[in-house]
């Protein structure tokens, strides 16, 4: 079915959501998972949004009159950023004057007590999605293996995504707006700079990131289970290794 005759004859298979957004606050993490699909353990990074940044995405989604199905704060561990309360408070405030239906979550492991007091603080109209991690060992989809080096995906239109720009939503990174949050994760390593920079009209379906980031990411392989074993195609081998002597420069949102 994401064949490019099927995809040119059907259409694509997904759409990127216009109702979910996850904000990647931060790459930093006290957990670092194996197959974390953000490369919080296999690139690491401290870099995060700014304060400004969300407050930029507020004023957006006000000047469009967005009011999202919901907003969720995820990373890395999202607690971990130093403004988190502070960003939490603006996005409330958003939701009080602007969207009363938008749902706020906040996606964390949950792990630490560091985590736990700021999890403590949290209000009771902000959802809370805690997984709950003991270690690093967690069941996660073979992230690493990018289907573009798979030989039964050699006819496959990219375009077509994945579930979860539809289910997650949209994603926005401290480089922008992305199809879906990990393929601004795929981005930070990769270093195509292909983020958004200010919120995509409805008609943009981000077909061009669609294209570029899921020949490189796990989720696009059909029927992929979780594993708790650590998996790793060639182009993601060489990326990493690309990544450690020099990072690459995104523009930023």
């Amino acid at each position: 079915r994401a064949s490019r005759p099927l995809t040119g004859l059907l259409g694509p298979m997904h759409r990127r959501s216009l109702q979910y957004i996850e904000i990647d606050l931060t790459y930093e993490c006290n957990v670092k998972c194996v197959n974390c699909n953000r490369s919080c353990r296999q690139a690491p990074s401290s870099d995060r949004m700014t304060i400004l940044q969300i407050r930029k995405f507020i004023g957006e989604s006000v000047e469009r009159n967005m009011r999202w199905q919901c907003i969720n704060l995820l990373g890395g561990e999202p607690t971990l950023h130093p403004a988190f309360m502070e960003i939490l408070s603006d996005l409330t405030e958003y939701k009080r004057t602007h969207a009363p239906s938008t749902k706020l979550r906040v996606t964390t492991n949950g792990h630490g007590e560091m985590v736990k007091e700021v999890l403590a603080k949290i209000p009771d109209n902000v959802e809370i999605d805690n997984s709950r991690k003991r270690g690093n060992i967690t069941k996660f989809v073979h992230f690493n293996v990018a289907p573009r080096d798979l030989l039964r995906y050699r006819l496959a239109d990219y375009s077509n995504g994945c579930r979860v720009a539809e289910k997650c939503g949209i994603g926005l990174t401290p480089y922008g707006y992305y199809c879906c949050a990990i393929a601004g994760g795929i981005d930070r390593v990769f270093g195509y700079n292909l983020g958004r920079k200010s919120l995509p009209l409805e008609s943009d379906f981000l077909v061009d990131q669609m294209r570029a980031f899921c020949g490189l990411c796990g989720h696009f392989i059909t029927n992929e289970r979780n594993h708790t074993d650590e998996l790793m195609s060639k182009t993601w081998s060489s990326a990493y290794k690309e990544y450690a002597s020099a990072k690459p420069r995104l523009s930023r949102y």
